[in-house]
């Protein structure tokens, strides 16, 4: 069960841009807890999804599907005819 859900969560925020994401809406969540008019838990919860969210898309079509494109080989020209 244990090694299910790190297997999830490693899943989850495999991405740089939805770790920065989460954690952005996590800190936003907790310094200004009057933007939804909730209590502050709910509101961390909520806007760290929000955030994930945010972060999942840049990760997706900043990258270009990163998970399944190919890296193109880079060519250096060396002289010749």
């Amino acid at each position: 069960m244990i090694r299910n859900l790190l297997i999830l969560l490693l899943t989850l925020f495999q991405d740089k841009y939805v770790r920065t994401g989460t954690l952005v809406g996590l800190l936003i969540g907790i310094w200004n807890p009057e933007i939804l008019q909730a209590e502050q838990v709910k509101n961390v919860i909520i806007l760290g999804f929000v955030g994930w969210g945010i972060g999942a898309f840049l990760g997706y079509y900043r990258n270009g599907n990163s998970q399944f494109s190919k890296k193109r080989k880079f060519k250096v020209f060396q002289g010749g005819k």
